[in-house]
């Protein structure tokens, strides 16, 4: 009997609950609006007027606009109304740039949806060559390019996309970020990589390289990316690494001590040292 009664307030709390939501869904935030808000009980009681937002005690002030706020003001948007007498050219410019680097972190993200649909491999190949990277599959000497609009690719997972190759050298937007290199997880025949001017390539990006493909990468060529002595310390995870392609690290000794120590642990590697080029100067700034 006890179970019973136990079972039944369960359920009837999970269809009340699921009859609110619905209800609740159902009206438009400007409904909810019109009809007003509803008090708020605790344990029967009257919720106390201290502990209510500022905004929805008595006596004060609430502006019609709130009517398109379901929530408080988004502490953002709040500095940008603090910096409004304040505000400049520049700092509209600032703001321009800030948002457009959020949106592209938003758009290299890793998407299990993505891999759960093509599988890891097929989905690398639409994330890198949408963007303007190119990919060579295993078995094949053709390269994988085009964009969008002339680049037809499977919808779903299709057998035989195994990616072998890549190569970042023209990702678009100034280079693949650290969240873009998730992508690279779980692509167990990638042997080449190519991460060439990326701009945002550094330390923490080295390590989530060696993280996935370490055990399977033999060349990597990270000339024009920012090299310092915690990257080898990741790429010297690379145990499969044969080719590695690095900017000349010139007078940094400290730069050049750890590359010897690489050479020293893994033999086999060989590291080829450009110049730096106009390009990479003009990338590096």
């Amino acid at each position: 009997m006890a179970l019973t009664r136990k079972s039944s307030t369960l359920y009837r709390a999970l269809v009340i609950t699921s009859r609110r939501y619905c209800e609740k869904a159902e009206k438009s935030v400007y409904q909810r609006h019109e009809e007003g808000e509803k008090p708020r009980l605790v344990h029967g009681e009257p919720y106390p007027e201290w502990r209510k937002q500022w905004v929805k005690r008595e006596g004060e002030w609430t502006s019609k606009l709130s009517v398109f706020v379901e929530k408080n003001p988004s502490p953002d948007i709040l500095y940008l109304f603090s910096q409004a007498p304040n505000l400049t050219v520049q700092k509209v410019k600032d703001w321009w740039a800030n948002m457009k680097e959020l949106q592209e972190i938003e758009n290299q993200k890793y998407l299990p949806e993505r891999v759960a649909t093509l599988g890891a491999n097929l989905a690398a190949v639409h994330f890198f060559c949408y963007r303007f990277a190119t990919v060579r599959l295993k078995d094949s000497e053709d390269w994988i390019r085009g964009d969008i609009t002339n680049l037809k690719l499977p919808s779903t997972y299709t057998d035989g996309y195994y990616v072998e190759a890549i190569d970042c050298a023209n990702f678009h937007h100034n280079g693949i970020r650290y969240e873009g290199l998730e992508n690279l997880q779980n692509l167990n025949f990638l042997k080449w990589l190519s991460l060439k001017n990326n701009k945002h390539v550094d330390v923490w990006c080295l390590d989530r390289v060696a993280g996935h493909t370490g055990r399977t990468l033999e060349y990597l060529d990270i000339s024009g990316c920012n090299l310092c002595v915690g990257g080898v310390f990741a790429i010297a995870r690379m145990s499969a690494l044969k080719m590695l392609i690095i900017t000349d690290p010139g007078d940094n000794m400290d730069l050049q001590a750890a590359l010897s120590m690489l050479e020293q642990e893994n033999p086999k590697l060989l590291i080829k040292a450009i110049r730096p080029t106009s390009d990479n100067v003009n990338n590096s700034k």
